[in-house]
């Protein structure tokens, strides 16, 4: 039986969405989702990919839309947004509207298999689509368990620096100023998105397992685009390029701001016990 590209796209994302959101305690097992998602990255993996090296930057937004799932799994199983940065959610917003403003009209940033064609970029909408119910619910439905005395970190006075170095330092992949200084901006952002979040676990002290789920997810998937960049960059930007630089080293903050959570993150999960971060006030 032969299925459409537009059926396997819904079969992926309801499928995911569907096991997360089938248990109603408190505290949820995690493994039927992963196994899900392993099914969905067979899936796409085998019709819309080549399999080719670029394929690792598909593996990394479809990884960051599941840890968006897994985060809204965890407000509506709950009935609360306790433990999450509203900050970074905004921020996270405003990255992926960004990166769509250039990903979906240009190429020079896709990858360069068939899932550069359409599925990387309806991953973004589908994590984009899940911040905003995000958004909403922390405005509207859950406000009063919004932990806003531990949010204090405020990364929008970054985003002006941000926008000033994708002005002037940025690559030329998709032959166009503008686009190619959006694209830049996207991941300018997407450096400082995920420090409010951080900082608010730091300030809490135990970290609740769905939320480390969706850090950690995260965090893997920017340790998959760093791998692509890592060894791509000089053959897109060339040996002595400022822009191709600045990629690396945009790319290494991202992991090296989450090394600290991660390897307590690691921790708790050899010792199957609560994650607890080593700073209770900052």
């Amino acid at each position: 039986m032969e299925y459409s590209k537009k059926d396997l796209m819904t079969f992926s994302t309801a499928s995911v969405s569907t096991c997360l959101g089938s248990s109603k305690r408190k505290e949820t097992s995690t493994t039927p989702a992963y196994l899900v998602l392993m099914m969905c990255i067979g899936v796409v993996g085998r019709v819309f990919s080549d399999c080719g090296f670029s394929t690792v930057l598909t593996l990394g937004v479809g990884v960051q839309f599941f840890g968006f799932q897994m985060l809204l799994h965890k407000v509506n199983s709950q009935k609360s947004v306790a433990g999450i940065s509203k900050r970074t959610v905004e921020t996270y917003a405003l990255v992926l509207v960004v990166k769509l403003c250039s990903t979906l009209f240009k190429h020079g940033y896709l990858p360069v298999d068939r899932s550069g064609d359409f599925i990387y970029q309806m991953l973004d909408i589908a994590s984009l689509a899940t911040i905003l119910r995000l958004c909403k619910l922390m405005r509207t439905t859950y406000k009063a368990s919004y932990q806003e005395e531990y949010d204090t970190m405020d990364v929008s006075r970054l985003f002006p620096i941000c926008v000033l170095m994708a002005t002037f330092i940025h690559g030329d992949l998709n032959n166009s100023f503008i686009f190619d200084t959006i694209w830049t901006l996207h991941m300018n952002l997407d450096t400082v998105a995920m420090v409010p979040q951080l900082w608010m676990l730091m300030k809490m002290g135990e970290v609740e397992s769905m939320t480390s789920h969706f850090v950690a997810a995260l965090v893997f998937s920017r340790a998959c685009t760093f791998s692509f960049w890592f060894y791509a960059y000089v053959e897109l930007y060339g040996e002595a390029s400022v822009s191709g630089y600045q990629l690396i080293i945009a790319q290494s903050v991202k992991l090296l701001i989450a090394a600290d959570f991660m390897y307590y993150y690691g921790k708790a999960w050899y010792t199957n016990k609560k994650m607890v971060l080593p700073s209770y006030s900052i």
